[in-house]
């Protein structure tokens, strides 16, 4: 593949998408929807990419460059949009040193890197000037047709718009993705006209010039369907979407995870997880997150560029974002471990505790009803029922420090900066304000008091 460039095309304004958004920016399964043809490519091996952009050109360019920042991969601008032809001829200049060329359009997002290899392949059996990719469907409305002449060959496209009845009614579908001989590529290209019914420059007239030249045209037909899948408005994005879970889903079984209802879970495609662990309905995983093995993922839980070791539980409707979580812990139900969160080997959180941008030593737990908040929390801490700890003074943030073997009694407010040292214990209801040196009790309760009578005579009033 080193002689192979791939031109991507996306420069078309979506307008089916009804959206301010670039239709290639619109996010599937954790990612760009322009992300999934662009890594397709680089895993067939082809180590060059073209970009055509248009619309929104500097926002396509900007998340590609952060999607794939080690790519070799170049830009060209369509100004005016008049068909898939003048898009790839605009490619023109950056590819010509090339041996061959693959063309993919930036909205087919389940295309895969054995497709763009095995249509390299058919690409050569056939003398190796172009090569189309099909797929036969069910229903092939608004794709172009393929037809075939007397001999099986490929002889033409036709489009959607142009077909006659007959055409129609031919159910193998031109999927947008060619491979060819780059000098062939553009000599076939400068030939084509805008003489349709949309009165666009179709890229599909190679197919019918090629065949005029005496050449052969080979068809590298989808081994699935579900990869000729297209996004052009919403309802097309969701079942994109959908299925990419789906082949997920399908993918972990296969290798040792149990999902439950498998149809109703979310797992970006980037996402791993270890030999039997259990993910319940309704889970979701995003964007990195890495689950070990002998886990435990309970129903609803959401988990977004979570690190999660072995032999992990996390309990229904707990949130997790950019932290992690060592081995044998286990968090919830509803807990919520925001950015920065560090659980380390043992420790617990139960439910409605919320860490954010701390660290729960080995065999630390917080079981219900706290905040921790900028906290370094050490080994064996106890932390009670309603414990806050109150880092933000409207301007700042400030740290909190709880030293291995120490307690904190339920309803403790801890004020930062403070630190309660090793093996010190703070009782129930306290404010603490100043740090607790090791092995004391810190207290700050009222003196109670009491009204004799106070019941009785408030009933009589």
């Amino acid at each position: 593949m080193k002689d192979v460039t791939a031109i991507v095309l996306a420069a078309g304004l979506g307008t089916r998408m009804k959206s301010e958004l670039h239709k290639g920016l619109h996010e599937l399964a954790g990612r760009p929807l322009l992300f999934y043809p662009i890594r397709a490519a680089l895993d067939a091996g082809i180590k060059r990419i073209v970009l055509v952009v248009g619309h929104q050109a500097q926002a396509v360019e900007e998340t590609v460059e952060d999607l794939f920042p080690d790519a070799d991969i170049g830009y060209v601008t369509q100004e005016r949009q008049l068909g898939t032809a003048h898009a790839a001829m605009c490619a023109r200049g950056e590819v010509e040193d090339s041996q061959d060329v693959v063309v993919l359009n930036g909205d087919l997002p389940l295309l895969g890197a054995d497709s763009i290899k095995g249509l390299m392949d058919a690409c050569t059996a056939s003398g190796g000037m172009l090569a189309i990719t099909a797929a036969v469907v069910d229903d092939p409305f608004g794709f172009g047709r393929v037809v075939r002449d007397k001999s099986g060959i490929a002889a033409r496209i036709v489009e959607e718009r142009d077909a006659g009845p007959d055409q129609r009614g031919i159910r193998e579908i031109n999927l947008g993705v060619y491979a060819a001989r780059a000098g062939h590529l553009f000599s076939m290209l400068d030939q084509v006209g805008d003489g349709n019914a949309k009165g666009e420059f179709y890229f599909t007239d190679v197919v019918e010039l090629t065949r005029k030249a005496g050449h052969g045209v080979g068809v590298y037909v989808l081994q699935s369907d579900a990869e000729a899948m297209q996004v052009n408005d919403r309802a097309e994005l969701a079942a994109a979407e959908a299925a990419m879970y789906q082949r997920k889903a399908a993918l972990l079984m296969s290798e040792g995870v149990t999902i439950h209802q498998p149809g109703t879970v979310m797992i970006d495609d980037d996402c791993e997880v270890g030999r039997d662990t259990e993910i319940w309905p309704c889970v979701e995983l995003h964007a990195g997150t890495r689950i070990g093995s002998g886990c435990v993922i309970g129903r609803g839980c959401v988990l977004d560029n979570t690190e999660v070791a072995d032999d992990v539980t996390v309990l229904p409707y707990s949130v997790m974002t950019d932290s992690s979580m060592e081995d044998g812990t286990k968090a919830g139900p509803f807990s919520h471990l925001r950015p920065g969160s560090v659980m380390k080997r043992g420790s617990k959180v139960g439910n409605f505790v919320e860490m954010k941008k701390s660290t729960l030593g080995p065999g630390s737990k917080s079981s219900h009803l706290t905040y921790l908040g900028d906290s370094t929390i050490g080994a064996d801490v106890n932390i009670g029922a309603g414990t806050i700890t109150c880092n933000y003074d409207g301007v700042h943030k400030m740290p909190t420090t709880i030293e291995d073997g120490a307690f904190i009694g339920s309803d403790t407010q801890l004020v930062a900066p403070v630190k309660v040292g090793r093996g010190a214990y703070v009782g129930a209801g306290t404010t603490v304000t100043r740090d607790v040196p090791d092995g004391a009790l810190a207290l700050s309760r009222v003196q109670q008091t009491h009204i004799m009578g106070y019941a009785m005579a408030k009933k009589k009033k």
